[in-house]
């Protein structure tokens, strides 16, 4: 494991390492939907999982034959995805932080991570400037309205969180001079079948899929 920057405040704050000790992963239906968007874009790329948290899509994009880097600021995080594979490339630190070489990735994956920071803008940045010309950045993060809002403080105590709407994560991508090419909500109901057509105004889950212009 490479061990390089320092955490944000918004890492210190929340208690991440208590909730990936306690967190049982599965393969949920929501997981399920984001694999099927994310199938058209990964295959044999150069991929960088931020926030990687339990590692299940860090051991999605392996099995695609990506090459993965995984970050994250959690130890707990960090082995969980170490136990999946050790193809794994694992890194500590905070991307706001990390020295990563510039336009070395061709595709970077964000779940659940955006709305755990006071300027989520800056990430996109961040991310923009390590992306490959051409490169693809797939954002997924809590919807503003739906279910989730109601459960949320019971399953993840001690971890603050920002919402969205659809419309503020499309603009906030474009004003970063990142090109959205694909968008919309899933998970209107925690139930195997949902009715997806409302995903992008009630879905638990909202994304963008966005392009780092040719001529950036």
């Amino acid at each position: 494991m490479i061990k390089l920057g320092i955490p944000s405040k918004e890492s210190i704050k929340n208690d991440w390492e208590l909730f990936w000790k306690r967190k049982k992963v599965s393969v949920s239906s929501n997981k399920k939907r984001m694999m099927k968007i994310l199938d058209r874009y990964v295959n044999k790329k150069r991929v960088l999982d931020v926030g990687c948290g339990s590692g299940f899509f860090s051991k999605y994009f392996i099995e695609r034959n990506c090459k993965v880097v995984s970050i994250d600021y959690s130890n707990e995080a960090l082995k969980l995805t170490g136990k999946l594979n050790n193809k794994i490339m694992l890194i500590k630190g905070n991307i706001l932080n990390l020295p990563l070489k510039e336009e070395s990735f061709d595709f970077v994956f964000s779940d659940g991570l955006l709305e755990h920071y006071k300027n989520p803008k800056q990430i996109l940045l961040e991310i923009k400037k390590i992306l490959k010309s051409g490169g693809i950045i797939s954002t997924f993060v809590p919807n503003k309205i739906s279910y989730w809002f109601f459960v949320k403080h019971f399953k993840m105590k001690n971890i603050v969180e920002y919402r969205f709407s659809l419309n503020k994560l499309i603009e906030m991508h474009e004003s970063t001079g990142l090109k959205p090419i694909g968008f919309g909500g899933l998970g209107v109901l925690p139930l195997r079948y949902s009715p997806e057509f409302l995903g992008k105004h009630f879905g638990r889950i909202i994304y963008t899929i966005a392009k780092k212009g040719e001529d950036d």
